[in-house]
């Protein structure tokens, strides 16, 4: 399902800038509502792919592995109608002090 490991050989979207805030957490509560349905707050529906299921933690050089979207993981999304692009953490993600 990660289109990164799908078609590694391949050039990935390029961004063409980022989404606001606003409209980060529009994709992220529509993600979580319907992750096969996440119409671009721009643009409209039909438009987010999901590019990549990613760990949430960054290494320190930058970098996040691949990973399955169960647990904790974030969300490659990108718009094929605008160009832009937003990680947001799609995963459920519980504090260790919940009971």
């Amino acid at each position: 399902m990660n289109r990164i490991i799908r078609e590694i050989a391949e050039a990935l979207p390029q961004p063409k800038g980022p989404f606001s805030d606003a409209e980060a957490l529009e994709l992220l509560m529509a993600y979580r509502k319907d992750p096969s349905d996440i119409p671009c707050p721009l643009c409209g529906p039909s438009q987010i792919e999901v590019l990549a299921f990613i760990e949430p933690e960054i290494d320190p050089n930058g970098f996040a592995s691949v990973t399955d979207p169960d647990g904790e993981y974030a969300a490659a999304l990108y718009c094929h109608s605008c160009g832009r692009a937003v990680g947001i953490l799609a995963g459920a993600i519980r504090d260790s002090n919940d009971a």
